[in-house]
């Protein structure tokens, strides 16, 4: 058997040199590894509180109270309907504050106030052909107003709608006469006086001619047509002596228009004859006129 000898001096492994002191500006390693692990568990529960506030959104939206309103506000969605007699106004109430009522212009100029639960107003008072300018308000307890605006148009309407009323100018031309001996009435002008026998709209009326007193006829309405007869003395005479005249007028409306709120004729078209018996040792006579009459503004 062999015997290993101890190792000798020579053979032992290298004892590592002893450490000494840390330089002050040294770091432990060791405890920058623990200060890193503790800032990261810190800025990891940071982030899942956020996520977990993020997740009960619904339930943080519903613990925030919504602003309460601190005015009252115009009306929503106001929209105008117009036709030719008529404008209806329609609006949806705001979410402000109570609204005590509504103020409704027209124009500019105060037409009806309102209870605060209407939402819907109709105009009865309007022309055809006409623009309007509508605002409504919505006006709070205190006083304090917020408006909407819109505009209507209203379209024309029928001629038998339009009143016949106002002084016309009148063009007579003659297109036939018998009788006279010396006839110069081929072209005339004359002004007449239409004054309707009802107090709106259209019906009857009372013409009047503003040269010849006593030429006053009642035309009796048809649609948009008009007719009346009447006897006049004195516009011819026989040997010196008056004698009486009949006239029978047809016109009717060939034109309409707005003037000063009103829906009104403003042309007029027909004819007109005039006639008389023999009479006094005088033959008949007679004539045909065209008549075409404009509204005097």
């Amino acid at each position: 058997m062999d015997v290993v000898p101890p190792p000798s001096e020579h053979d032992a492994p290298p004892e590592a040199p002893p450490r000494g002191p840390r330089s002050p500006g040294e770091l432990d390693h060791r405890a920058v590894t623990i200060v890193t692990i503790v800032a990261c568990v810190a800025i990891i529960a940071v982030i899942g509180g956020a996520m977990a506030v993020a997740g009960r959104g619904g339930d943080a939206a519903s613990a925030s109270a919504a602003p309460s309103p601190t005015a009252v506000v115009a009306p929503q969605t106001m929209d105008a309907h117009p036709s030719s007699f008529v404008v209806a106004l329609t609006w949806a109430q705001g979410d402000g504050l109570p609204v005590s009522y509504y103020a409704v212009t027209r124009d500019g100029r105060p037409v009806t106030t309102l209870p605060p639960s209407t939402t819907t107003w109709i105009d009865r008072s309007v022309t055809p052909e006409t623009r309007y300018v509508y605002a409504v308000a919505a006006v709070g307890a205190d006083g304090t107003r917020a408006l909407t605006r819109v505009v209507a148009k209203t379209p024309t309407a029928p001629l038998a709608t339009a009143r016949f009323v106002g002084t016309f100018n009148v063009h007579l031309h003659a297109t036939s006469h018998f009788g006279f001996s010396n006839f110069h009435g081929e072209n005339q002008t004359d002004g007449w006086r239409s004054t309707p026998t009802c107090p709106k709209g259209p019906c009857d009326t009372k013409l009047t001619d503003l040269h010849r007193k006593a030429f006053v006829l009642t035309l009796t309405r048809s649609g948009a047509a008009y007719r009346g007869t009447v006897s006049v003395s004195g516009i011819v005479t026989c040997g010196g002596a008056d004698v009486t005249s009949t006239f029978t007028v047809g016109v009717h409306a060939t034109d309409a228009g707005p003037v000063h709120d009103r829906w009104v004729v403003t042309k007029v078209r027909g004819t007109m004859t005039q006639s008389e018996s023999a009479q006094l040792g005088c033959i008949a006579s007679g004539a045909t006129y065209s008549v075409h009459g404009s509204l005097v503004v």
